[in-house]
């Protein structure tokens, strides 16, 4: 390879490196909202009791909440968004997440999160 040669490899290289560089904090914020909704939808799971009454009559659904949040994770209100179709389950999901009181701080602070909780007897 001749030297012209080497420095143009070199030059294409250092330009890779840096724009590398400048898209890796932004690649580390795009995957924030994803890692943080992953680790609510565990927090919610790790908290979710089926209800023994919902169970006998072999009640299933998912119930469908909007939870809006404030910066540091506090839950301000809780909302049904659409019923499961058992008020003992419906009833549940709000005492899970209600009982909980505080999510992980959001990555984007003040933020709407619309939750799935998903009722399935195995």
């Amino acid at each position: 390879m001749e030297k012209e040669d080497k420095v143009k490899v070199k030059k294409t290289v250092s330009a890779l490196l840096a724009f590398a560089a400048m898209i890796a904090p932004l690649q580390a914020r795009a995957d924030a909202p994803t890692a943080w909704q992953g680790a609510v939808a565990r927090l919610i799971a790790s908290h979710q009791n089926y209800p023994r009454s919902a169970q006998i009559r072999g009640e299933e659904g998912t119930t469908r909440l909007r939870l809006m949040l404030a910066a540091d994770g506090k839950i301000n209100q809780v909302q049904l968004t659409q019923s499961s179709g058992s008020d003992i389950l419906d009833r549940e999901a709000r005492s899970v997440v209600t009982g909980i009181g505080r999510l992980p701080a959001p990555p984007a602070g003040v933020t709407t999160l619309l939750v799935p909780i998903v009722w399935r007897l195995n």
